[in-house]
């Protein structure tokens, strides 16, 4: 269930991409759609706060598959120790 989120996820995240930055519109539709996939709200802020110190643009951290994925591990791995 969580792998078909995750892709669900990505997916819609690629569609939001625009041209170079991370743009306040970005950021919030980057949340929107997390929070939409029940993500949680702590998770989706550790997720988009480590894409944006990762990745120079929105487009960046979309068509890295493989890095976007470490970054969901590493927050649900922070969640899980939290909890």
């Amino acid at each position: 269930m969580f792998k078909k989120k995750l892709l669900l996820y990505i997916g819609g995240l690629i569609f939001l991409t625009s041209c170079g930055g991370w743009s306040d519109k970005n950021k919030t539709e980057y949340l929107k759609i997390c929070e939409k996939k029940d993500f949680s709200n702590e998770f989706c802020k550790c997720a988009l706060e480590k894409a944006t110190s990762n990745y120079n643009s929105f487009v960046d951290a979309m068509n890295d598959e493989v890095g976007s994925g470490e970054i969901f591990i590493n927050c649900i791995d922070k969640e899980e120790t939290t909890d």
